[in-house]
Formats: C-alpha cells, sequence, structure tokens
C-alpha cells in the first residue's frame, strides 16, 4: 500500500508532496515554483532545483503500511508484523497535530551555573522541585555530571583502519561486560543462543532455572563452531564435524574414538567460559575471566535510574537486525546526540522542538541525554516561558499516566511525573548498548559485522511494559535486514522505522568521508556531544591509545 504523504518543510515551510513511484513534487507556498525529484535526492524537472533530502526520503522514500505509521512509544503491546491495525491513540501519529513551522534562528545559547547551554535551556531541577509526586523521584533522577573539557579531536583511523578494529578483538570485546541477549530468548533449560563479536563467537545457555553460563562457540578439536546458529532444549553441544561432545555446562562429555587422542582429555575437559551477569532481563557477557562485576561496570547511578521501571518485565515485541555500510562507531555515535535533529529529522521538528535544549550527563560507563528536556525550538525561535513548560510537563504526565495504565494497571501510581514523562531519554552504556530510558521502549546495540571494519550489525529491541507478575508472550522472533534493505520492511519497528532509514541514510558517507579526510580527524563538541567524548575517553583507556600521537601518527599498533 502506498502511503501518500503531503507536509511542509519545519523551517521554510516548502511543501514536500509523495507523488508515488518515490516523486516527490516540492513546491514553494504562494509561488508557481516547483521540482520534482526521486526520494534518492535526484532532481527529475522543474525550477526548484535543491530539496531537503532527510525530507525526500521521509515524504517519498521506502515505507510503512499507513496504519503502522504510528509513534512506538504509544502504540499497544502487540507484534505488530503489518498483519493488523496497529491500535495508538489519537496523537500518535503526524496527521494528527497541527504542524509546527519557523524561520530558522541561530541559537546563540547562554551562559548557566553549569557552563554554556542552549537559549531555550531550563534545567530538569526546575521540574523535579515542581512535580507533584517528588517522594517518589529516584536519587538518580536529580544527578548532574556533564562531561567537564571542551571539544576534543578524534582519529579518523580508528573508525577504517584494520589494526585498531583487530585491537578492539583484544582489548575490548575479549576484556569487557557485553549485551547478548535477553532471558526471555532463552527461557527453558537447554535454550541457548549464539552471541556473536567480531570474529569470536559464543553460546549463551541456560543451564538452570535460575543459572545461566556462556562458553566459547568453537570445538577444542579442529575449531569448528559448535552451533550455526541459536537453538532449543538442547542436552549437549556436539560438533557436527567429528563428533566431540560437551554438555551444557560447557564439560566435556565424549571423545569419540578417544583411543586415537592419549593425553588430549584434560585439554579439552572445559569450553573456555565467559563470565555471566544479568540486568534488567538481559544478559551480559565477558570474556575476561578477571573481570570485575557487572554491576561495578553499570554503577550505581545506573541502576537507580532504571530500578522502577522494571526492565526485567519487558515483553519484546519487536527484534530486528540490520547490516550497515559504516563502522559500528559511525552507527553508534549517531544515536548518543540530539544535535542532529535538525538536519536529519525535519518531520521530527513539526511534532515538537529541534532538541537543542537537550540535557546531557556522563557517569562512568553510563550516558543519560534528554532528561526532562524543555520543549520549544531555540533553532526556530520558538521560546517556552517557564510556567508554559510546566504547565506542558503536568499535563504530559497526565496523558502518559493512562496511557501507561492500559498497559500495566496502578502500577503507573509507583511513578512520579518526573519517571512518567521518561519518554524518550536516550542512553549509552560502553560499549555498544543505548537502553533508551524510561517507557521508550527502544534498547538498540551495535556490533561490527565480522572481520571487517567498514561494516556493522545494528540491533534494535522495542521492550514494551509489561504488568508485574503477568505471564508474558514468546518474545518477537528477529528479522534479519541486508545492507540494501529499508528499515521499513520491519513494520513492527512503526514510525521509528523511518527514523532510522534517516539515520542511516547519512552513516555510509560519514564512513566514506571519515576514509578521506585530511587532516586525519573530527571534532566533538564541548556539551550535546558529551556522551561520544565520554565513550571515546573510556575507548582509549581500554585501547591503549593516545589519540593525539594517532593522529600524527607517531604511535604504532
Amino acid at each position: 500500500m502506498v502511503n501518500l504523504r503531503r507536509v511542509p518543510h519545519p523551517i521554510s515551510g516548502t511543501i514536500y508532496e509523495s507523488l508515488g513511484d518515490g516523486l516527490v513534487r516540492v513546491s514553494r507556498d504562494k509561488s508557481d515554483s516547483y521540482g520534482i525529484f526521486k526520494w534518492d535526492g535526484e532532481w527529475v524537472e522543474g525550477d526548484v532545483t535543491q530539496a531537503d533530502p532527510a525530507l525526500l526520503l521521509y515524504v517519498g522514500g521506502p515505507d510503512l503500511p499507513d496504519d503502522h505509521d504510528v509513534l512506538w512509544q504509544m502504540a499497544d503491546a502487540g507484534v505488530h508484523d503489518g498483519s493488523a491495525p496497529v491500535i495508538a491513540p489519537f496523537g500518535s501519529r503526524l496527521g494528527d497535530v497541527t504542524p509546527l513551522v519557523g524561520a530558522y534562528t541561530p541559537d546563540k545559547g547562554m551562559m548557566t551555573p553549569e557552563g554554556m547551554r542552549s537559549s531555550g535551556y531550563i534545567e530538569p531541577e526546575f521540574y523535579l522541585d515542581n512535580d507533584r509526586r517528588p517522594e517518589l523521584i529516584p536519587d538518580a533522577f536529580r544527578a548532574v555530571s556533564p562531561m567537564p573539557g571542551g571539544p576534543i579531536r578524534i582519529p579518523t583511523a580508528i573508525y577504517h583502519e584494520k589494526a585498531f578494529h583487530d585491537r578492539e578483538v583484544e582489548r575490548l570485546w575479549k576484556r569487557t561486560w557485553q549485551m547478548a541477549c535477553r532471558e526471555d530468548d532463552i527461557p527453558n533449560v537447554g535454550d541457548y543462543f549464539v552471541y556473536r563479536i567480531a570474529t569470536l563467537s559464543y553460546l549463551v545457555v541456560r543451564t538452570g532455572e535460575n543459572e545461566i553460563r556462556a562458553h566459547q562457540n568453537v570445538c577444542l578439536h579442529r575449531g569448528r563452531l559448535l552451533k550455526d546458529c541459536s537453538g532449543i532444549k538442547a542436552r549437549e553441544f556436539r560438533c557436527p564435524f567429528h563428533g566431540w561432545a560437551w554438555n551444557l555446562d560447557g564439560s566435556l562429555k565424549e571423545i569419540t574414538t578417544e583411543w586415537d587422542f592419549p593425553g588430549v582429555r584434560e585439554d579439552a575437559a572445559q569450553l573456555p567460559p565467559a563470565k555471566i551477569g544479568t540486568w534488567g532481563g538481559y544478559v551480559f557477557i565477558n570474556p575476561d575471566p578477571d573481570a570485575s562485576p557487572l554491576e561495578d561496570h553499570l554503577g550505581p547511578v545506573m541502576i537507580d535510574f532504571y530500578r522502577k521501571f522494571k526492565l526485567e518485565n519487558r515483553f519484546k515485541q519487536a527484534h530486528v537486525e540490520k547490516v550497515v555500510r559504516a563502522n559500528w562507531k559511525v552507527i553508534m555515535e549517531a544515536f548518543m546526540e540530539a544535535y542532529h535533529v535538525i538536519a536529519t529529522h525535519p518531520h521530527q521538528m513539526l511534532l515538537s522542538g529541534d532538541c537543542a535544549n537537550m540535557r546531557y550527563d556522563v557517569f562512568g560507563n553510563w550516558g543519560r541525554a534528554g532528561i526532562l528536556s524543555a520543549a520549544g525550538s531555540p533553532q526556530r525561535g520558538m521560546a517556552v516561558p517557564r510556567e508554559n513548560a510546566l504547565a506542558h510537563y503536568h499535563a504530559s504526565a497526565d496523558y502518559m499516566r493512562e496511557h501507561l495504565r492500559g498497559l500495566v494497571g496502578d502500577e503507573v501510581e509507583q511513578y512520579s511525573d518526573a519517571e512518567i514523562n521518561d519518554g524518550g531519554s536516550f542512553n549509552h552504556l560502553f560499549p555498544n548498548i543505548c537502553p533508551w530510558g524510561g517507557w521508550a521502549r527502544i534498547s538498540f546495540r551495535f556490533r561490527p559485522n565480522g572481520d571487517n571494519p567498514n561494516e556493522s550489525i545494528m540491533d534494535v529491541m522495542l521492550l514494551v511494559p509489561w504488568p508485574e507478575g503477568k505471564s508474558k508472550p514468546a518474545p518477537a522472533k528477529l528479522r534479519t535486514l541486508g545492507a540494501d534493505d529499508p528499515w521499513t520492511m520491519a513494520p513492527e519497528l512503526l514510525s521509528l522505522a523511518k527514523i532510522l532509514d534517516q539515520d542511516i541514510m547519512n552513516a555510509p558517507s560519514v564512513h566514506a568521508g571519515l576514509k578521506a579526510k585530511q587532516p586525519p580527524y573530527v571534532w566533538l563538541s564541548a556539551y550535546q556531544e558529551g556522551m561520544i567524548r565520554n565513550f571515546h575517553q573510556n575507548y582509549d583507556k581500554l585501547m591503549d591509545i593516545d589519540p593525539d600521537k594517532v593522529i600524527e601518527g607517531v604511535q604504532e599498533l
């Protein structure tokens, strides 16, 4: 079904209208001037010869079924594979609201006690101090920790040179905590999940009702992978090549014709293990036997922030992975700042602001962005007085509380206005997972695609709130997309799919630019890209690299 669209550009007001078959008409208001473009940016005809590529993609590009183009956090709790309409309240579609259009106005910023911030910034403490249920607010919501320092240079070599990819395998993926799967992916004893990261492969297996283990997924005879894909109700891990077998706990079960391998049993007695940790329904592994506990990696602020949101109760209503032709860090960094919204997601500005007034904090391995951000659009001169912002804050909490009541019942009464309103804090846990905050449902993961530093795999999960103690359906099956497949081929992602297509549109060009750029570094800003700076600080430490020496070409790997 073709979903014809007609929307104004949020800054110019120019009308973008789908003509079908991938064509978009771009016409100026009160003028006969127009241009027709292909959705990928190619001009076809008319005197308007330039157009916004992100809005061309949104209006005329690969699309969702019309009844699936709803805000993902407002949908019901089903698995929305395109076979049935999505139930969502009014206000969940772009067409439900009056679009916000305003001319571009440079955001000159302002000085605050915390440093320079957007001219539209309202500190979250204002909302917290006026919360109608202040006694319910977790301490983590009041924690303040912006990334210190100013803009920094990042060497481009770390994104594409094979030497850095190989160093990541040894110093990052073999030594740090990383999310492998959800506990619901392996609900029964014998269920196992094959977790791949770069050149490494692990078996994550449930060995008891409350016990999960992880082993290297490699036969200790000739090195064949023991399992090529995930499975259920295994009793052993037997190599398909020569039949050597290990028990679920990784202990050796059998060497076929062992008479021909005298003295080998002791060496093959146990599949090399990885440490296991669980949090919020996620299963983490760490191949380093000397690793500190997962809780130390997460940190107390992160644990407190998510504690009441009960991520372990969530139902996985969607899981999609896609190959992207760019390094995993290029992709991930696009989801660690909102600075790109004005250029990459113009249609979102028709619904709300430009996100220049976001709040960013970092706490060790965890970064948080967007908590209780002010409304308005500083880059379009749309300021929101504090009293209006507070009224919107309370009204939004009332609306969302009733929506969430339909999902988790009276559990909503356990939450403050701040927690109810946290529907979009986009957070990051080092090295490669982004579990969004509050009720946003989103969880991203980014991995290198095998041994290729020029490709990555991006995972997207939607985790819908689910009532305490109520049995959950089986989690949604994984859908896999190739590098040339649009995210809209996964209708279960709802409107998020079209946003992801805009984000990924930039990635291959960024990766190509990083290979070509001279001088060989890029800049990260002091505040809005602070979470990315925090990632690189942690990355440099684990990788044992000095970015300035890499840029100067004096550090050899």
